[in-house]
């Protein structure tokens, strides 16, 4: 098919056959067939070069920038795993160590409980339990920056845990309070003996008498918080 024709000399035979008429009798364009396939292939060709062409040239190249990419992606999830793995050891370390305290620590009614045992353990050394002071819980506060709740108004300060002394003053023997001793430093929960003085009960002649002794003692033991007032303090 010859494409090269004249335009300007077929636009003329056209309008020459307008001008004698419908054109009846006169020669048929031997462009005119050859004209309007030329335009139909151009047609074709820009609709798949619009509809189809482009678009997959386009997506060829964002699956080439994927793949261009893979070893940047590989690296960062690389990346990724190895920062959760020590966040994993970093939380395993701590919820062992929550476990660990949380044996070692006292809820509010173990320590109800506490203040029983200690004086059936008195007891059964043949203790006198002659004062039993419950002193005040002093918050032990977490490192962690304050929670600010608004201008003009303190700040919450996050509670690690509480702090619980007791005062005992017992009045025995002293081999029997040297072996409640003993027995106290085994108990599961963690108990401290913070102060201790052990004076000899003197008798009514003014003398010793016989071993017998009085021991004031401050005990000291924990408790974690047992709900969220509990553990979030205005000021301090």
């Amino acid at each position: 098919m010859d494409l090269n024709v004249d335009i300007g000399s077929f636009f003329k035979s056209l309008t020459k056959r307008s001008q004698t008429g419908d054109g009846a009798g006169a020669p048929p364009n031997p462009h005119l067939k050859q004209l309007v396939i030329g335009i139909l292939v151009a047609l074709l060709v820009g609709a798949y070069l619009y509809f189809f062409y482009l678009p997959e040239q386009k997506r060829i190249r964002e699956m080439q920038a994927m793949i261009d990419s893979t070893d940047q992606i590989r690296s960062e999830i690389l990346s990724l795993d190895q920062q959760i793995a020590l966040k994993q050891i970093e939380l395993n370390e701590g919820n062992a160590r929550f476990d660990e305290l949380n044996r070692l620590f006292h809820n509010k009614q173990e320590l109800e409980d506490l203040y029983r045992n200690i004086s059936l353990l008195a007891l059964t050394y043949e203790l006198l339990v002659a004062k039993l002071d419950k002193g005040d819980e002093e918050p032990v506060f977490a490192d962690k920056p304050p929670i600010s709740q608004g201008e003009g108004v303190p700040p919450k300060r996050e509670v690690a845990f509480y702090k619980i002394s007791v005062g005992f003053e017992f009045v025995g023997d002293y081999i029997s309070y040297t072996n409640f001793r003993r027995d106290l430093a085994q108990q599961k929960k963690l108990i401290n003996i913070e102060r201790e003085a052990i004076t000899v009960r003197a008798g009514d002649d003014g003398n010793s008498s016989g071993g017998i002794v009085n021991i004031a003692t401050t005990l000291s033991t924990y408790r974690f918080p047992a709900s969220d007032a509990d553990r979030f303090l205005t000021g301090g």
